[in-house]
C-alpha cells in the first residue's frame, strides 16, 4: 500500500460535483446506445447499422453508431477507476481497512449485475464492472508475494493435463499480477527480461503455429504475446512514476484494439483461400464432410451459434413469456462469464487510466487543468470520432454469412477511437462545467449521475416494459422513435433525480448498496438545515 499510495485530495467537498455531473453525462450516452438492444438481440451488438434502415431512422442510426457507441461505457468505465482511486485514498486518510469494504462493494455490485442480467436484459455492464474490479484491487493491493505466485500457478496450472482452458480462463488473473509487479517494480532489468522474453517466445509459437499448420486460431497467444512484450518495452521508458497507471492502461486498451484492428485487417485483404468454402450467405454449410468444417474453421461454428442465438432472443421476447424471457437469459450467463474473462483484461486498462486521473489531482484540481482538458477535447473528439468514421468507409453494418465483408475491420477502427473520444468527451464536459457561460448548467445533470445506479436500473426496467411482449410489444420500432423514448425517459428521470435527492440522501438503489457495504443503515432521510 505505501508504494502505490496516493496523494492527498484537497477536502473542497465530500464527494466531487464534477465526477457526478459525468456520470450523468455518460448515462445519457449509455440510455441512447442501449434503447436499440431492447429492440433488436443483444447478441447482435457489434454489427453495426442493420440493413435495410432509410431516411431519419438511418441517419439516427449512424450518429449513435459514430458519435455514441463504444464512448460512452468508456467515460462510465473511467469513472469507475476514479471511485476506486477515491475510495482508497479516503480510507487510507481516515485509517480504515479498504479492501474488505470494497471486496463487499463489488461483490454487492455483482448480485445486482446478475439479477439485472437475469430479470431484466442480458446486455448488462454491472457484471463487467464486478470482474474488473476484483482484477484491480488484485494489481494494487496485493501484496508482492501473493502477486508471484499467483503468477507462476496461472502459467503451471494450464500445461498439466486436462487443464490447458485454464490458462485461458485465468488470463485476468495473469495480466493482473503483471500489472502490478510493472507498478511495483524497482529493479530496473529484471521486469523487461522477463516479460520480453516470454513475450517473445510466445509471439515465435504464434507465428509457427500459423505457418505449421492450417485453421489453427493464434488470436490469443499473439495477443498475450505482444502485450508481454508491451509491458517489458513500456517498463524500459524512464517516465515519471505518477504517470504508470496512464502508461500502461492506454497501452493495455491501445494495444488490444490495435491487435484486433491487424487480425481483421488481414482477414480481409488477405483472406486464406477456401477458408470459408462451402458455407453460405445464411452461414450454412454444404460441405459433405459437415462434422469438418468447425474443426477448420471456428468462425464458421462461432457465426451458427450466433444465429442461433439470435434467433432464439427475437422469438422469446416478441412471442414468449416473461418466465421463458428469464429461462434463456438464465442459460445465457454461463457463456457471459466466459466472455467477461477477456472483457475483464480490457476494463483493467481503462480503470487505470481512471486511477491516474485522480492520483494526479486532475479531477480534484480541474480549473488548474483547464489547458488539458482542452487539449484531450480538441485532440480526442476528432481523432477517436475520425477513426470510426474512417472504418464506414469500408463497412457499416456486418452482411449476411460467414464473410464478414470487412465489418470486423471497421468495427475495430470504431473501437480503437472509443478512448480518445471517451477522454475528448469528458474533457468538454469539464471546460463546460467550469466555464462563466450559459454551458456551465451542465452541472444540472450532477443529481441524475449521482442516482446513476438506480437510474440504468430503471431504464432497463422501463425499456423492458416498454418493447418486450411480455410488457407493451413495441419491439421493432423506428430508431427515430426509439431515440425519442430515450432522451425523453432521461429528461424525466434528471427531473425526478432532483426531486429525490432534494428529500433524501441517496438513491434507493445507491442506499441499499452503501448499506450491504458498510454493514450498515445509512440515513435515508435529507438533515435539515438546523441539524446541517
Amino acid at each position: 500500500m505505501t508504494s502505490l499510495s496516493l496523494p492527498t485530495i484537497p477536502p473542497v467537498t465530500d464527494r466531487l460535483n464534477a465526477l457526478d455531473v459525468l456520470r450523468g453525462f455518460a448515462l445519457i450516452g449509455i440510455c441512447i446506445a442501449n434503447v436499440e438492444f431492447f429492440n433488436r438481440p443483444v447478441v447482435e451488438s457489434g454489427q453495426g447499422i442493420p440493413a435495410g434502415l432509410h431516411g431519419l431512422d438511418w441517419l439516427v442510426a449512424f450518429l449513435v453508431a459514430y458519435l455514441v457507441s463504444g464512448k460512452f461505457w468508456t467515460i462510465f468505465s473511467l469513472l469507475f477507476g476514479m471511485g476506486f482511486a477515491l475510495m482508497l485514498e479516503r480510507a487510507c486518510v481516515a485509517g480504515r481497512p479498504f479492501a474488505p469494504t470494497y471486496g463487499r462493494r463489488v461483490g454487492v455490485l455483482l448480485a445486482i449485475g446478475l439479477l439485472h442480467h437475469t430479470l431484466l436484459w442480458s446486455g448488462d455492464i454491472l457484471i463487467s464492472y464486478a470482474a474488473g474490479a476484483l482484477a484491480l484491487m488484485l494489481a494494487l493491493l496485493a501484496p508482492a508475494r501473493v502477486l508471484i505466485t499467483a503468477l507462476i500457478a496461472c502459467i503451471a496450472l494450464p500445461q498439466m493435463p486436462g487443464l490447458g482452458l485454464l490458462g485461458w480462463l485465468l488470463a485476468p488473473v495473469v495480466l493482473a499480477s503483471l500489472v502490478a509487479l510493472y507498478l511495483r517494480a524497482r529493479q530496473a532489468w529484471l521486469f523487461p527480461l522477463v516479460t520480453i522474453g516470454t513475450g517473445l517466445l510466445m509471439l515465435l509459437a504464434a507465428l509457427l503455429a500459423t505457418w505449421g499448420s492450417k485453421g489453427d486460431d493464434t488470436t490469443m497467444l499473439t495477443a498475450v504475446g505482444a502485450i508481454f512484450t508491451g509491458l517489458g518495452l513500456l517498463a524500459c521508458w524512464r517516465g515519471p512514476v505518477e504517470q504508470k497507471p496512464l502508461r500502461i492502461g492506454a497501452q493495455i486498451v491501445l494495444l488490444t484494439y490495435c491487435l484486433i484492428a491487424v487480425e481483421a485487417g488481414m482477414r480481409h485483404v488477405a483472406p486464406v483461400v477456401g477458408q470459408t468454402a462451402g458455407v453460405s450467405s445464411s452461414g450454412s454449410v454444404s460441405s459433405a464432410d459437415d462434422e469438418s468444417v468447425p474443426a477448420a474453421d471456428a468462425r464458421v461454428l462461432r457465426y451458427r451459434e450466433q444465429i442461433a442465438r439470435s434467433t432464439e432472443e427475437r422469438v422469446v421476447l416478441t412471442q414468449g413469456s416473461y418466465p421463458d424471457a428469464v429461462a434463456m437469459r438464465f442459460r445465457q450467463l454461463d457463456e457471459r462469464m466466459v466472455d467477461e474473462i477477456g472483457f475483464s483484461v480490457l476494463l483493467v486498462g481503462v480503470f487505470l487510466i481512471g486511477v491516474w486521473f485522480v492520483r494526479s489531482g486532475v479531477i480534484a484540481r480541474a480549473p488548474d487543468h483547464k489547458p488539458l482538458f482542452r487539449r484531450l477535447a480538441i485532440v480526442g473528439i476528432p481523432l477517436g470520432v475520425g477513426l470510426g468514421l474512417l472504418g464506414s468507409l469500408i463497412a457499416t453494418g456486418r452482411p449476411p454469412g460467414v464473410d464478414d465483408g470487412g465489418h470486423d475491420l471497421a468495427h475495430a477502427l470504431l473501437s480503437l477511437g472509443s478512448l480518445p473520444a471517451a477522454l475528448g468527451y469528458i474533457g468538454a464536459v469539464m471546460l463546460m462545467l467550469h466555464s462563466r457561460s450559459a454551458l456551465a448548467r451542465i452541472r444540472l445533470l450532477a443529481p441524475f449521475g449521482r442516482m446513476a445506479l438506480s437510474n440504468y436500473l430503471m431504464q432497463s426496467l422501463v425499456f423492458s416494459l416498454l418493447f418486450y411482449v411480455h410488457g407493451m410489444g413495441l419491439w421493432g420500432i423506428g430508431r427515430t422513435a426509439q431515440m425519442g423514448i430515450a432522451l425523453g425517459l432521461c429528461a424525466l428521470q434528471i427531473g425526478l433525480s432532483h426531486w429525490w435527492l432534494a428529500r433524501y440522501q441517496y438513491g434507493p438503489v445507491e442506499w441499499l448498496w452503501r448499506a450491504l457495504t458498510y454493514l450498515s443503515w445509512p440515513p435515508m432521510r435529507m438533515k435539515s438545515r438546523g441539524q446541517v
